[in-house]
């Protein structure tokens, strides 16, 4: 069975999810607005989610804006999803 590794973004306000999403496709990264997983909790239902390989950029670009985010690294093996809160 395929394994899918994913960067999860979530934030307190759709207002941010939006402008997390907006600053990263302005710098021609792959992102996808999505649900915020059940088996995660903030104060906005929604998140962004990301390519792996594009951690460091994203770090890079969220903090140039000042924008306060939650990363994580998911994991999705046919049905099971799995969280891991990335700190830094």
């Amino acid at each position: 069975m395929n394994q899918e590794i994913f960067l999860l973004l979530a934030a307190e306000s759709t207002h941010l999810v939006m402008k997390i999403e907006k600053i990263l496709l302005d710098n021609n990264l792959v992102v996808r607005v999505i649900p915020l997983p059940t088996e995660l909790k903030a104060t906005c239902g929604l998140s962004v989610k990301c390519n792996m390989e594009d951690l460091e950029i994203i770090k890079k670009l969220l903090k140039e804006n000042e924008v306060q985010v939650d990363f994580y690294k998911g994991s999705k093996i046919g049905f099971k999803k799995e969280f891991e809160l990335l700190t830094f």
